[in-house]
Order: structure tokens, then sequence, then C-alpha cells
């Protein structure tokens, strides 16, 4: 981690590392690749997989930019390779800064990053302007008005920053940025593996085996019961239920009914 890769970050919006993954690394990658994952579009990550997966979970140089931006308080939120044909949000730039209430945000104050989501895209090919490649708006991260539609579009937008990629590149970017996939007509291969990484305090995406909740925290060191005391909620109101029961996550959760 530099200052020079924070200072690209706080700028841009966003920051490549080269050569984070070792060309063995992607090699054996690419081969678990075609030999596996060929049929669809996008797969999501599985550790199971084996070691080479298991080790994008915290690569060096991406880490320790990461440890930085987070000050040592963040987690992997969901991870998914993704190839030539995934194109995301239909095509359009999405995403702006300051969406606060749906975990993604970027703010600087006292020299210290207070960041929501960000993503890494690790290169598991090449990715040079003529496939479909990651595309973004330079500081868009940091803006303090709404994202005009004429600049959500990719065709004529003179904001545009195409992004392009070597194996083995990552690329680490705020999720605040205007971004999204350039379509390229007749795109080469292209496999990347996206990670997304969040506060340690909150998700990002509804965790898949989390359960509702049916008990509060105690409180330390005061509390009668020591223990969190479990209750039935089937006396719950509705909205009740929404403000004790719901599991917290970012991504899709229902505002409280009034």
């Amino acid at each position: 981690m530099t200052q020079e890769y924070v200072y690209q970050f706080d700028i841009n919006g966003y920051v490549i590392i080269p050569g984070a993954l070792s060309p063995s690394h992607v090699r054996r990658l690419q081969k678990y690749w075609s030999a596996n994952l060929t049929a669809h579009q996008l797969y999501d990550v599985n550790f199971d997989w084996g070691d080479d997966w298991r080790g994008l979970i915290d690569i060096d140089s991406v880490y320790s930019f990461l440890d930085f931006v987070y000050r040592s308080k963040f987690r992997l939120d969901h991870m998914f390779c993704a190839d030539e044909r995934f194109v995301s949000s239909g095509g359009q730039l999405h995403h702006q800064a300051d969406m606060f209430d749906e975990g993604i945000y970027y703010w600087v104050r006292n020299k210290r990053i207070h960041s929501g989501l960000v993503a890494v895209q690790y290169a598991i090919s090449d990715i040079p302007e003529t496939t479909n490649h990651f595309c973004c708006i330079p500081g868009s991260h940091r803006a303090n008005f709404p994202v005009p539609e004429t600049y959500r579009s990719l065709a004529n937008n003179a904001l545009l920053r195409h992004v392009a990629l070597n194996a083995g590149d990552a690329v680490i970017f705020s999720e605040a940025l205007v971004h999204g996939t350039f379509k390229v007509k007749d795109s080469g291969p292209r496999r990347s593996v996206f990670a997304r990484y969040m506060n340690n305090h909150s998700y990002f995406r509804r965790p898949a085996s989390q359960r509702e909740i049916n008990s509060l925290p105690p409180t330390p060191n005061h509390a009668a019961a020591p223990n969190a005391q479990v209750f039935s909620t089937s006396g719950l109101t509705a909205r009740q239920k929404q403000l004790v029961v719901e599991p917290a996550y970012a991504r899709g959760h229902a505002p409280v009914r009034s």
C-alpha cells in the first residue's frame, strides 16, 4: 500500500494494482475455469473449489490497501466470476455518491476514509478495450449533485474512462463511483473475479444462512440476565417484526412500514 495508490483512489474512485496475482496463480485459475465454469456467464465463488480460490479472499497487495481504507475493520461480503457475456445494469452506468441508506458511500474527514461497499475486480485474462470491460466516471464517487441521465449512458459520454487490465491485475473501486460494463460488439473473451468488501459491522447482501433475530443483545456488565433472552416473535406486529426480527443488510431491505 502506497501514498500514490491512496491518492489515486481518493481522486478517481479507483486504483489499479498491477500484477496483484502471480502468473502461476492466474494459470491455475484459468485451468479450473476452463474445466468447470464455462456454461454460465456468472458463477458465485465456492471456496471449496480449492486454495487458489480461497487465496482471493486476502491477496496481500489488495488486502493491505483495503486494510488502510477500512482501518482493519472489514469483511468479504460476496464474490463471483463473470465472463464476457455478463454486462452489469443492462449496459448502463449505475450507482452514485452518497447512497448511504444502501451501504454505498465515500467520505473523507480528518485524513480518514469512511467507505461503504468497495469492489475488487481481478483480471483472470487480458481485458483490453476490444473486450467488454470496466468503465467509470472518475471522481464521481465524491460528486455533490445527482447524475444527469445523459451521463448514465455509455454512448457519446465525454466523461467516461475505459479501464483496460492485464491478466493478474486488480482494479479496486468504490461502489459510490458511477461505473459499469462497456459493451463491445463482438467482444473478445473476458474472465474476471469480483470480490466486494464491506465494513465489518454490516452486510451489503442479505446473508444466505442468517436466521431471524429472536433475542436482543444483553447489556454488558449490568443486565440481570447475563445471557441473551430468547423470546417468541409470534406476538409482534408486522412493523415490530421489521424493527426486531429482520437481520441487518443494505441491498433490498424493505422500508419499515408506517
